[in-house]
């Protein structure tokens, strides 16, 4: 058995006044399916790029393995696909790399073009082909799910499912649950491993927080109670003082000063000493308020247009130039729907939506949309937001109060307001946009892709949104979990 070991782990980027890690400890055998679970903004990749040396922090590792980050950097995009693995794997002969490749469905013609003129999802596939191609390395798989369809992503599971240890950052559950055997949690404040796949994991949290919540409001009532016990003796310490000096007159003669004086010192000691008892109970029981995840209710006002048909395309085709990628797509939008786009990757569902939204014309061919309709649009990409945060929400129009609770409820920390854009995860750009669409008025909203980079609980929360205010939605999304629950119909291209 070989363990991984991470002992008083402390890190913060550079020009940073928080750290993401402050004394992280944990160890795990590399030979589990180790998967990696938490908020947006926890620190996970950085957590994975530590381990694989990128960044440095304090403290100590043990890992007995070469460490192998998936994704990794592709020097020249120009080269043959097949080189490309290679020389992520220059010790492994050409059959062995090959004998990866091909369960992920990455045939001989594939792999003798151009790496860049792979798909995303192919080059996925092709990554993880090259990484388990090693038998020297532990694989540090960071969202792989990512560029896959529904199709892929079952693909990957059963690789994955099939291979030695690795350590693996996903928020698609069904994802996890094919392909994990043990979970690693980076909770609020501690850091938990246990065996089990992600559904194990949910309902172990889901007892935790029923716990941990039932004894908070325990200790709420006990910190109340002691509040109003220090405010008694600070009263108290009070009138003992005034005591001092405002003896009635017809007892001037009869009384030792020296005496009431020495009297009223005892007691605002013994005050003082009562007050500090106190703090510290105070103190001690609200540090125990820490664990528990609160997954919010997010809201939605979602405008109701005249017309129950708001979308109509009928045979039409996705195109560009002179390549036609899908024909004969013909589907319906009514209203109160949520409409998901199923197909391959690479089919044009994003281009549908685009075309619907006015950003392209790759969508030919008989396209009706009702007249008036407000649109709110999530894009798949988030590589185009950077800056201030009260910049971003000031070009939206939107409520600064408003959008700021949206995304308190979906966890962001209050200092991640102050924090550049650029320097969020690739989760928290993502609930920028989704906040923007919540604070939209809309009849429509055209969602790309929205749970990419998002965490689970996150997508529990946008889940419970649309089943409680049942918007009409058009979007696309791999997570199966997600559409089993929300979905209307799927419309497979």
């Amino acid at each position: 058995m070989a363990l991984l070991q991470m002992n008083s782990i402390s890190f913060a980027y550079e020009g940073s006044y928080d750290n993401v890690f402050d004394n992280l400890s944990f160890q795990a055998d590399t030979d589990w399916h180790l998967g990696l679970i938490g908020r947006n903004g926890r620190g996970k990749t950085t957590l994975l790029r530590i381990l694989s040396g990128e960044l440095s922090a304090q403290g100590t590792i043990i890992l007995p393995l070469r460490p192998a980050l998936f994704p990794f950097a592709v020097p020249d995009p120009t080269q043959i696909a097949m080189d490309t693995m290679l020389s992520f794997a220059p010790l492994e002969p050409q059959w062995r790399v090959m004998a990866e490749a091909y369960p992920l469905g990455l045939t001989d013609e594939l792999l003798s073009r151009p790496y860049a003129t792979l798909s995303r999802g192919e080059q996925t596939k092709l990554q993880l082909a090259a990484l388990f191609a090693r038998d020297d390395s532990y694989p540090l798989i960071d969202e792989p799910t990512n560029h896959l369809d529904l199709e892929g992503r079952e693909m990957v599971a059963e690789y994955l499912a099939k291979k030695r240890g690795f350590l693996l950052v996903s928020h698609d559950r069904h994802f996890l649950n094919r392909c994990i055997t043990h979970t690693l949690s980076l909770n609020r404040s501690t850091v938990t491993v246990q065996r089990g796949d992600y559904d194990s994991w949910e309902l172990d949290l889901r007892r935790k927080n029923e716990a941990e919540q039932a004894r908070n409001e325990q200790l709420k009532k006990e910190i109340v109670t002691l509040q109003k016990s220090a405010r008694r003796q600070a009263d108290f310490a009070n009138k003992a003082e005034k005591g001092k000096f405002n003896v009635h007159p017809s007892e001037v003669a009869a009384v030792d000063r020296g005496y009431v004086g020495a009297r009223a010192a005892a007691m605002m000691k013994r005050s003082l000493a009562t007050r500090a008892r106190i703090k510290r109970d105070i103190q001690e029981k609200e540090t125990l308020l820490k664990d528990t995840e609160r997954i919010g209710l997010l809201k939605l006002k979602p405008l109701e247009h005249p017309k129950q048909r708001l979308i109509e395309v009928r045979d039409a085709s996705v195109r560009y130039g002179e390549r036609t990628v899908c024909d004969q797509l013909s589907f319906t939008v009514e209203r109160g729907e949520c409409i998901a786009l199923a197909g391959p990757n690479g089919c044009g569902k994003s281009s549908v939506l685009k075309t619907i939204c006015s950003l392209s014309n790759a969508l030919q061919g008989s396209v009706s949309i009702a007249s008036g309709l407000k649109i709110s649009y999530v894009p798949q990409s988030t590589e185009h937001l950077h800056g201030e945060l009260n910049h971003f929400i000031a070009q939206t129009s939107a409520d600064e109060t408003l959008f700021k609770a949206i995304l308190r409820n979906m966890d962001f920390g209050r200092q991640q307001f102050d924090k550049d854009i650029a320097q969020y995860s690739e989760g928290q750009k993502k609930k920028l946009l989704l906040a923007r669409s919540l604070c939209e008025k809309a009849h429509l909203f055209v969602w790309d892709e929205p749970l990419n980079y998002i965490d689970v609980y996150s997508r529990v929360q946008l889940e419970e949104l649309l089943l409680a205010f049942q918007p009409t939605i058009l979007l696309v999304e791999h997570d199966r979990a997600f559409l089993t629950r929300v979905a209307t119909r799927i419309i497979h291209m």
